[in-house]
């Protein structure tokens, strides 16, 4: 009972005081169905994917998501006056002329540098159309732009699309409509701004009259998906898994339950994340930069309970939960959208990619175990603290962990090819992405060889599966978001290299620092 009210403790610290009525109100909201994004989904999804895309953050000065936009929409020229823009990058506020060290600006702040951006942004366009490379200032005038006309556009209530029209395929906005039901809705706004007690009833009378216009199982789909971001599953896996692992190392011998316990509600918390997000999108879900890194996440979980399972190595647990808390971290500290988006076409074949994404991502899952474990390896080594069996037994998982890992990559990367014969007519073109995963296949089997042949030794195999990862590291996130180009373009993006390097400097450093412990202790 102790160890429990303790971990309730810890878990309910990360969770924010809301009163009953605000909650009942927002989840209520939540649910409106809104086509948004070439599907119809959840308010909350909605707002959630605006609020991210405009502030760079879920969350406004601590509203909700649904709370900032509901709250604007009741008088929807505020919208322009909202300082909520983000806009933190030096060389594009030097260019245009911004002196304020603000990181958020409002849309009547910047209009004076409208036409400055606008030649940006042209120019990218037009380097764009060349297939030439765009600047990092370039890259961020395009996001600055795109939100600019996001907020443009919720001014004037445009995006607001929750209204079905009879015989046609658009929704309707009930800002720019004449239909009858826009009096209601714009009132439902107003009430909601205006806190009113009735707001969960009048919600519920709206939804019941749209739930008809929707696909056989649109209004349950509609309804997961407003699970999923009521619940933020991600969000508190990570947190149980950061519980799970303090435990585990902090309180030795004396609760090792409560951290397997932690850890495994945590995983429970990171499944129903990912099977909503396959039933709402009816595909796997791996299709972006934020859904391999949870997915990956996801694997290297039960690969680390696996061996702790069937090998009776509970000590890698820590390693492995350590590990998955920073893969979640980054996914939130990384550019990348966590919506859930609608596959771009060459990603609509279901089938290779399950096989072929899923595949890698497992790779990548072993090879990310094999170094977690290979931080702790070095730790021990460095401190005293290894013990033989230890010695023996690290070293053995991460050589093993390793050999799968490569065997996934290869199969991963061969069944990329049949993909890639099947969509763009050639098994292989020497991509961007295409590269990186070759050398970073060769960099494993160099590794693997050497261990094989004894001129690696324990530490200096430990020490490779570190450095290993570096490429791993660059075919994963480097060739989409630092090269960003390619046939593999379809999945890039810009930003997060300051997160990238403080990664490098961080492992640099402990690196540095466990070969100087251990030359100390000579």
């Amino acid at each position: 009972m102790k160890t429990i009210l303790i971990l309730a403790l810890v878990f309910m610290g990360f969770v924010a005081p809301v009163s009953a009525s605000q909650v009942a109100g927002s989840v209520a909201v939540g649910l409106i169905p809104i086509q948004h994004g070439g599907r119809i989904k959840p308010f909350a999804a909605f707002a959630h994917e605006l609020v991210q895309s405009i502030t760079g953050k879920a969350r406004w000065q601590g509203s909700p998501a649904v709370d900032v936009i509901m709250s604007r929409l009741a008088r929807p020229e505020q919208f322009l006056d909202v300082p909520f823009i983000r806009i933190d990058h030096p060389g594009l506020k030097e260019a245009l002329g911004i002196l304020s060290e603000k990181k958020s600006v409002s849309y009547h702040e910047l209009q004076p540098v409208f036409k400055t951006l606008e030649s940006i942004v042209a120019q990218a366009s037009v380097k764009r159309q060349k297939e030439e490379r765009l600047s990092a200032l370039e890259q961020q005038a395009d996001i600055l732009y795109e939100r600019l006309a996001t907020v443009d556009r919720l001014s004037r209530g445009e995006m607001i699309t929750v209204m079905p029209v009879p015989g046609k395929t658009a929704w309707a906005s009930p800002f720019t409509s004449n239909m009858v039901q826009s009096k209601y809705f714009l009132q439902l706004v107003k009430n909601y701004a205006d806190k009113d007690p009735k707001i969960v009833t009048q919600v519920d009378l709206w939804i019941a009259s749209v739930v008809p216009s929707l696909e056989k199982d649109g209004w349950e789909k509609v309804k997961m998906e407003g699970i999923y971001y009521a619940m933020e599953p991600f969000y508190y896996a990570g947190i149980l898994y950061l519980i799970g692992f303090i435990l585990l190392v902090f309180s030795g011998l004396r609760m090792p339950d409560a951290g397997c316990l932690a850890l495994f509600i945590g995983f429970v918390f990171h499944t129903a994340g990912l099977l909503l997000r396959t039933y709402i999108l009816s595909r796997p879900p791996v299709a972006n930069m934020y859904e391999t890194m949870i997915f990956m996440d996801w694997v290297l979980m039960i690969c680390v309970g696996c061996y702790a399972i069937f090998q009776k190595r509970r000590s890698f647990l820590s390693s492995g939960a350590l590990a998955s808390v920073l893969v979640m971290l980054y996914a939130n500290l990384l550019p990348v959208s966590s919506s859930l988006d609608v596959l771009s076409p060459v990603l609509r074949s279901s089938y290779w990619l399950m096989i072929h994404v899923m595949t890698i991502m497992a790779s990548y899952s072993f090879f990310t175990l094999a170094m977690a474990i290979s931080h702790r390896y070095l730790f021990l080594a460095a401190t005293g603290k290894l013990t033989a069996d230890e010695d023996k037994g690290s070293a053995l998982a991460i050589y093993r962990i390793l050999q799968a890992g490569l065997i996934a990559l290869g199969a991963g990367t061969i069944l990329g090819g049949v993909w890639a014969n099947e969509t763009w007519g050639r098994f292989w073109g020497w991509d961007p992405k295409e590269t990186w995963a070759f050398i970073t296949f060769l960099g494993y089997m160099a590794i693997l060889h050497l261990r094989y042949s004894r001129k690696l030794t324990n530490w200096g195999l430990a020490v490779a599966s570190l450095l290993g990862f570096l490429l791993v590291l660059m075919t994963w996130y480097g060739v989409n978001f630092v090269l960003g180009r390619g046939l593999h373009s379809y999945g890039a993006g810009s930003g997060g290299l300051e997160w990238i390097m403080l990664f490098l400097v961080l492992e640099a450093g402990f690196l540095g620092g466990m070969i100087y412990l251990r030359k100390r202790r000579g």
